[in-house]
């Protein structure tokens, strides 16, 4: 099923997109295979891939026009995006570093903006090697800034999504 990506142009600082695995502009780091094996997760999972400012680091959750921290690039992050929950309210980081477990200055990082740390095999699509480990926003905190610009754009540019079949 084809789907159009959601352009966030009009609702805050920079060029921003919430991209559905059926449209044309998805597009994650690695081969033709890491790519289709993104897809069928976010498909499974219906989610959507963050593109804009900060969108391999925290910022992008606070929909900051820039990366303010250099710490994000010296955490252990590796093949990072941010996701968004289809209905918008419901955004995380899944980065996949090859490591055996999650690295202390990643948890370090996750709790100093209030971020759940977890590893979950379903999350596993990038490489066999490389540990999934995803931070989130936990679910009872008010919306976060990318939650409330997704529920936003979501209402004026809804994504629809096909019957999920394994």
């Amino acid at each position: 099923m084809k789907q159009n990506t959601a352009d966030g142009a009009m609702l805050g600082p920079g060029k921003w997109s919430l991209v559905p695995p059926g449209s044309d502009d998805f597009e994650v780091y690695g081969g033709a295979a890491t790519v289709e094996r993104a897809r069928e997760w976010a498909f499974r999972h219906q989610v959507l891939l963050y593109r804009g400012p900060g969108q391999t680091c925290v910022h992008g959750l606070y929909r900051m026009d820039v990366c303010t921290f250099r710490a994000c690039t010296s955490v252990g992050m590796d093949h990072t995006q941010i996701w968004v929950q289809h209905d918008g309210r419901g955004a995380f980081l899944l980065t996949h570093p090859y490591v055996d477990e999650v690295p202390e200055r990643l948890r370090v990082y996750a709790d100093m903006h209030g971020l759940a740390v977890d590893s979950n095999p379903f999350d596993r699509w990038y490489d066999d090697h490389a540990l999934p480990i995803r931070m989130t926003i936990p679910p009872d905190w008010p919306l976060w800034p990318i939650e409330r610009d997704a529920v936003l754009l979501l209402h004026t540019q809804p994504v629809e999504w096909p019957e999920y079949v394994e």
